[in-house]
Parts: C-alpha cells; structure tokens; sequence
C-alpha cells in the first residue's frame, strides 16, 4: 500500500546573484521524465544565451527514481548539489532547474556548489506543499432508501458522495487507500452483504501542508 507522499501545488523560483553571475531557479511540480523534459526544453529555449542551465529531479511517490545533470560545469559542483537540496527537501515529483549567466568571474568548485545548492533552497522557502494520499474511488449503485445508509459511511471516513438520482441513485465516493478494508467491512454491514458497488480505479486526495519542510 502506497504512503501519503509530498509535492508541490504550483511553481516556485528564486534568484541569486554571486560576483555577478546569475543563478535562476525554477521548481516545477512533474510526474514523469517526460514531463520534466518537456519543462527543461522550454527553459532551454527561454534561456538560450545562458551559460548553463543544470537541473535534478526526484519522482515517484517512493521517492525512488533520481536525475541530474551538471551541463557543462564541472563534475559534481551543479546537479548533485541541487539533488542534494531535493532529497532534504522531502519532496517529489518535482524538477529544479538553474540557469546560469556567467558573469566573468569564475566561482570554483565550493562556490558552485553553494551557489546552486543555494539557489534550489531559496526557492523551497517560498514554495507551497500539499500531501498527496492514495485513494480509491468507489461506484455505488443503491435504492433512495438505502443513501442514508451511503452517507452514513462515507461521514464518518471523510469522504465525500457525488449522487445522480435517477431510477436509482448512482453514486461515487472517494475514500483513503488505507481506510478501504474497514471501509469495507462496514459497507458489507450496513447494506446486509449487497452486492452495491465496485472499484472505481484509484486516485490521490490532496491537502495542504502547512508546515514548511526543512530544505538545508
């Protein structure tokens, strides 16, 4: 069973300016590689001048595929630090990019580091957060007299009942991944073992997290 996990709810950026390089961040909430891609070739475009645009990505709700890329710095001084400052994030499902105007200075390998690392972090502190929780949705299909019954159960798991009354009452309810074999158990009860409804597919209920995660 999959565990609640956190992403972005929007975009976030950040700018730093280090012995007059520029370093612009770009947080981007994504789902697949190709997505990130996708992201990465606007930003490219957008930035063509650019000396650099280096990036790092962590996805999954294990938080358990990683990427990144120094695109031209030197080794090991742009895209780890970056994905470094992910991992303490918490977060995933999420794409960093920085891109660098140089500014005719050169930084060294401590420099780089902190000034990417840096830069993924100043975003993170005013990005927004939600909590992602596993779901199943439910497909009901009951007599008028028995929605109370619906309703009854789906209140007392937070969830709420989307209802068309017609010949008779079709319903969805969407209910946490982790509530389901009691949720289960207490439809069975209340509907005397009915066969009255079937797995909708499974899907993700959101909320936000207030608490900002650390991100240094």
């Amino acid at each position: 069973m999959e565990k609640p996990y956190v992403c972005l709810s929007g975009e976030a950026a950040s700018e730093l300016v280090i012995k007059k390089s520029r370093f612009l961040c770009r947080l981007v909430p994504v789902e697949t590689e190709r997505q990130a891609a996708e992201v990465l070739g606007a930003v490219r475009k957008e930035h063509y001048n650019a000396r650099h645009n280096c990036f790092a990505m962590i996805l999954g709700p294990a938080r358990n595929f990683e990427k990144s890329s120094d695109d031209g710095e030197p080794q090991g001084t742009a895209g780890v630090p970056m994905l470094e400052v992910l991992r303490k994030s918490g977060l995933t499902n999420i794409l960093a990019v920085v891109t660098r105007y140089f500014g005719g200075t050169l930084l060294g390998a401590g420099g780089l580091v902190r000034a990417y690392g840096g830069a993924v972090s100043a975003a993170l502190r005013t990005a927004k957060r939600e909590m992602h929780i596993p779901a199943v949705s439910l497909r009901f299909r009951i007599d008028y007299a028995d929605y109370g019954k619906l309703q009854s159960v789906a209140a007392e798991y937070g969830a709420k009942v989307e209802a068309d009354f017609g010949e008779k009452v079709e319903a969805c309810a969407v209910f946490r991944q982790s509530d389901y074999p009691a949720v289960a158990k207490k439809i069975t009860e209340a509907f005397l073992g009915a066969d009255v409804y079937e797995k909708d597919g499974e899907c993700c209920l959101t909320e936000p997290v207030t608490q900002q995660q650390p991100t240094e």
